[in-house]
C-alpha cells in the first residue's frame, strides 16, 4: 500500500515564516502526495500519531492538555511537581503568571490544533482533484474535515479568548482563521470572537447532512452527524444559547442515547478499589472520540473528591498518591483512569448530551425533565441496587445541583476551565482561584482577561500581526 505523507511538519506556516517551495521541499522521503478517495481517508484517520511528535502527524484524534491546571480541580504542590516531572509551562499555567513559555518555546495546545486545520485544509483542497470518487463519497469526507476544523477552533477560542459574550463579541479578539494551504502572503490576523464562532457554525451545519449518521465503535473517531449535532450543542451551551443547545443534544442523543453501568468497568489489578475507565472504542456512550494530547492527570482537591455521595460508584476513579506510588507522597488525590491518555475521553459522549439536556432544562424552568435526565445518568453512576431518584423542584437549586454534578461526571473532559468561564460570565458565579508552588503563586479573578491564556512569543514574533492577549 501507498505511504501516505505525514502532515508536513506541521504548523510551520504559522512558526517557521518559510515560503511555500521550501516548505514543500521538507517532505520526509519516500512519501506520496494524496491523489485519490482512499489516500484522503488514509489522511483522516491519521487520528493519533507519535505522542511526543505531535507535529508529525495530523492526529485529528488528539485534543489539548494544559487548560486542565486552570481549574478548582486541581492540588499541586512541590512533591507532586517531582514525582510527575511536570514541566514549566504546566506549573506557570497553574500559578496564573503572566506567560508560560520562554521567548522560543512552542505551545503544543496551539500547534496541535493549527496543525489539525491545516491538515483539513489540505484535505480539502485535495479533494476538489480526486476523480476516483462519487460526489457523495467527496462530499462525506469533506464534511469530516469541517467538523475536525470546527472542533479545533471551537477550542483553541475557548483557550485564547475571553468567554463569548453577546454584547462584546464582535470586538473581543477571537482567533487566526486559516482557510487555505498556501503560505505566501499569509495573513494571520487575529478576527473577532463572534466572526470565530461564526465560521466555527458554518463548518459544521455546511456539511452536517453529508455525514453518516453514526460511526461503528472501532471507527468512533470518525465524524458522524451524531458527533456534528453533539459539538452544536456544545457551541450553543457555551455561546448561552439554551433553546438551541437543548435541540441539538437532544438530536445527538436521538443516534446514540446509550448509558453504561460503571459497576461493569474494569477494576485497576493495583488496585480493586479503583475504577478504570473504558477505551474509547469500548465506551458505548462515546459519540465521538477524542483524547489528550499529553497524559496529563488530574491531582484532586478534596473538595472535588468529597463532592460525590457515599453510594456513588465514581468516587472510585479517585486514589491516593501513597496507594499508586506504594509510599509516602505528600499531596491530593488522583485519577487513576488516566493512567492511559487514551482512556480519557474529551470528544462528544451520551453523558455529556444528557447533562446539556439536564442543564438546558433547568436554566428553561423544565424542571421535571431535566430531574428525568440527571436520574438517567446517576442511576448508571451509583452503586448498583443503592440510588433514590431526584426531584428537585426549585430552579436555582436544580441549576446548583447539575453544575455540581457535570463537575463530579466531565472531571477529565478538559472542559472544567471553559465552565468556569461561562458561568462566571452568564451566571455571575463568582468563581476565583488561587495556586501556590513553591515559590511561584498567584491567583485569577472571575471574568479576568487573564482567563485568555497568553499566546507564545515565538508564533507572535514571526507574525508581528497576531495581537498578544493583553493581562490584567
Amino acid at each position: 500500500m501507498k505511504k501516505i505523507i505525514y502532515i508536513i511538519i506541521a504548523f510551520a506556516f504559522i512558526v517557521s515564516g518559510c515560503t511555500r517551495d521550501s516548505f514543500l521541499d521538507i517532505k520526509p522521503k519516500g512519501t506520496v502526495i494524496p491523489s485519490t478517495l482512499q489516500d484522503y481517508r488514509a489522511l483522516l484517520d491519521q487520528v493519533l500519531g507519535p505522542p511526543m511528535q505531535p507535529s508529525l502527524s495530523l492526529g485529528f484524534g488528539r485534543s489539548h492538555s494544559l487548560p486542565s491546571f486552570v481549574t478548582d480541580n486541581q492540588n499541586i504542590n512541590e512533591d507532586i511537581v517531582t514525582s510527575f516531572g511536570l514541566n514549566r509551562r504546566q506549573i506557570r499555567a497553574y500559578t496564573f503568571q503572566e506567560s508560560f513559555y520562554s521567548p522560543q518555546e512552542e505551545d503544543l495546545d496551539w500547534l496541535l490544533y493549527y496543525n489539525q486545520i491545516y491538515g483539513a485544509n489540505l484535505i480539502l483542497e485535495g479533494l476538489d482533484e480526486v476523480t476516483d470518487g462519487t460526489s457523495s463519497q467527496i462530499n462525506e469526507l469533506k464534511a469530516e474535515a469541517r467538523l475536525h476544523r470546527a472542533f479545533a477552533y471551537f477550542n483553541l477560542v475557548n483557550i485564547y479568548s475571553v468567554h463569548y459574550d453577546p454584547a462584546s463579541a464582535s470586538t473581543d479578539l477571537g482567533m487566526p482563521i486559516r482557510e487555505g494551504i498556501e503560505l505566501e502572503g499569509l495573513d494571520l490576523t487575529r478576527v473577532s470572537v463572534q466572526e470565530t464562532y461564526d465560521y466555527i457554525l458554518n463548518d459544521i451545519t455546511m456539511g452536517l447532512n453529508d455525514l453518516k449518521d453514526s460511526q461503528p465503535q472501532n471507527v468512533i473517531f470518525r465524524p458522524s452527524k451524531a458527533a456534528a449535532q453533539g459539538l452544536l450543542a456544545k457551541i450553543y451551551l457555551y455561546m448561552g444559547n439554551y433553546n438551541l443547545a437543548l435541540n441539538a443534544a437532544n438530536e445527538a442523543l436521538s443516534y446514540n442515547d446509550v448509558l453504561r453501568d460503571i459497576n461493569d468497568d474494569e477494576r485497576s489489578q493495583e488496585n480493586p478499589n479503583v475504577i478504570l475507565q473504558p477505551l474509547a472504542i469500548n465506551n458505548v456512550e462515546v459519540i465521538w472520540a477524542k483524547s489528550y494530547l499529553f497524559l496529563d492527570p488530574i491531582f484532586a482537591t478534596e473538595e472535588l473528591v468529597d463532592s460525590y455521595e457515599v453510594d456513588d460508584a465514581r468516587s472510585l476513579w479517585y486514589d491516593t498518591l501513597e496507594n499508586f506510588f506504594g509510599q509516602s507522597i505528600d499531596g491530593s488525590a488522583y485519577i487513576s483512569q488516566l493512567n492511559s491518555e487514551d482512556y480519557a475521553t474529551v470528544g462528544i459522549t451520551t453523558a455529556d448530551m444528557y447533562l446539556i439536556v439536564a442543564e438546558c432544562n433547568a436554566r428553561l424552568g423544565n424542571t421535571e425533565a431535566a430531574n428525568t435526565s440527571l436520574n438517567l445518568l446517576r442511576e448508571n453512576r451509583f452503586f448498583t441496587d443503592t440510588y433514590t431518584p431526584l426531584m428537585i423542584t426549585d430552579p436555582t437549586e436544580l441549576l446548583t445541583f447539575v453544575k455540581a454534578e457535570r463537575r463530579r461526571e466531565m472531571v477529565s473532559s478538559m472542559q472544567r476551565m471553559f465552565d468556569i468561564k461561562r458561568y462566571n460570565r452568564f451566571d455571575n458565579d463568582n468563581i476565583s482561584l488561587s495556586h501556590t508552588v513553591g515559590s511561584l503563586s498567584g491567583s485569577i479573578e472571575p471574568n479576568s482577561l487573564n482567563w485568555a491564556f497568553p499566546i507564545s512569543e515565538k508564533y507572535i514574533q514571526l507574525n508581528p500581526e497576531i495581537i498578544q492577549n493583553p493581562r490584567d
